[in-house]
């Protein structure tokens, strides 16, 4: 494939932008970028080639964590319908969704996902499901997704308990990802089981702290100690483990982190809305945590709109009219998705350069960009993300998303029969 005629927005420090360049993909990965006069002579009997018509290219956004179940119930919204309390009600739509979930209803969640996440621009996802055991087979599923649309996906089910772990280990699956529900849930032995296993299949640990108040407490009962200082306790932070929202970190908390090379994943958004209060961003990086940005359970999965709340977030909390400064770490967010993945796919991401996988969408955008004192990211914080619409998505070297010929009106429809049949159980 050979993509002509666009503006390249490398995130390579040597390439820059490259305006009316092009890139040649062979297979999965990116094998040349340069002039599109270059090129297009070196690469003259490719057939199939796309004509740029001025577009920005971008590498495919990365969105670190994304609840899977939010593409049928956002955690937000569905609740003024209903006399129940909050709480309650999302507790009866997992039941009822549980009561009818199969293959096909998770097949339709992961393809809503990697439908609206490519018209945002986001390539990669990784998020988790609620345990269905005995219902689906993930892996399979996701494969399946994936086959039918070109799209990368890093997801697990959910553990709440020791017995989940069991069924887990007797099952004789090998997830790259396991998400952890609870930590208070688990005694030790269960947890030292769950790093043995975890190492043996090289699999990454999610530890999701969406009840971390209660759970802190619990904890400082039990064992004297927070919640990060009994996991390193146990060996159970380092790179292959993921914080996701914990707020409520001490100092040695930080510390613990940093010196654990255990990354962080934070939905600001979401984190607002449930009034979770905010991470020390600015803190945690300044000790070297890796802190990505993912959607939760917001639902329209845009990475860019993710980065701009915490940006505008960070500035308020901040007070200051130093606009570079609190900017930078915005800028180091969406590098930090990046390595992320990067991670977790085990291949190089990211950059619009030979060697990266091809990974990457155009945007039907060809105004100002990085000129003069704007760095590119800001503006594409702000003057792009208002103007730019995704053209055109290009996932492992073929195109996952193309806006002309995108009709998914089949999907929407079904994603409306799940919802009306969990909310008739309701």
């Amino acid at each position: 494939m050979l993509i002509t005629n666009v503006r390249i927005v490398s995130n390579d420090t040597e390439t820059g932008i490259l305006e009316n360049g092009a890139i040649y993909v062979k297979d999965d990965e990116i094998v040349e970028i340069g002039p599109t006069e270059v090129l297009e002579k070196r690469y003259c009997n490719v057939k199939d080639i796309i004509h740029g018509k001025g577009m920005t290219v971008l590498p495919g956004l990365v969105n670190a964590y994304v609840n899977m179940e939010s593409a049928i119930f956002p955690k937000f919204g569905v609740e003024e319908r209903f006399g129940i309390p909050e709480n309650d009600l999302y507790k009866r739509i997992h039941e009822a969704l549980q009561s009818i979930f199969d293959e096909e209803i998770f097949f339709t969640i992961t393809e809503k996902i990697a439908h609206d996440s490519l018209k945002q621009g986001v390539t990669t996802v990784a998020g988790s499901i609620e345990r269905y055991l005995h219902k689906i087979e993930v892996s399979k599923t996701i494969e399946a997704v994936m086959n039918s649309m070109p799209f990368r996906f890093i997801v697990g089910e959910s553990l709440k308990n020791p017995e989940d772990l069991q069924r887990l280990i007797k099952s004789g699956e090998k997830p790259q990802y396991i998400p952890l529900n609870s930590i208070t849930s688990f005694d030790d032995d269960s947890l030292r089981n769950l790093k043995e296993f975890s190492e043996n299949i090289n699999a990454f640990v999610v530890i999701l702290l969406s009840d971390e108040s209660r759970e802190e407490k619990e904890t400082f009962l039990k064992y004297g100690m927070s919640n990060l200082e009994r996991l390193r306790h146990l060996n159970l932070l380092g790179d292959h483990e993921i914080i996701v929202n914990a707020q409520h970190f001490t100092e040695t908390d930080l510390d613990i982190m940093a010196s654990t090379d255990t990354m962080a994943v934070y939905s600001p958004r979401q984190m607002m809305i449930q009034s979770m209060g905010l991470p020390d961003i600015d803190g945690m990086m300044g000790r070297g945590v890796n802190v990505s940005i993912g959607t939760g359970n917001i639902s329209d999965l845009s990475i860019l709109g993710e980065s701009q709340v915490a940006f505008l977030l960070r500035r308020m909390i901040k007070g200051t009219t130093d606009f570079g400064a609190v900017y930078q770490i915005k800028k180091i967010l969406l590098e930090n998705n990046y390595h992320f993945a990067g991670k977790l796919l085990d291949k190089p991401i990211g950059k619009l350069a030979s060697g990266y996988i091809a990974d990457f969408v155009l945007y039907d955008y060809n105004g100002p960009i990085g000129e003069g004192k704007k760095p590119t990211l800001r503006n594409l914080l702000f003057d792009f993300l208002r103007d730019a619409r995704v053209y055109m998505a290009v996932v492992n070297g073929r195109i996952a998303y193309d806006s002309i010929s995108d009709d998914r009106s089949d999907l929407e429809e079904r994603i409306k029969e799940i919802r009306h049949k969990v909310l008739s159980r309701v």
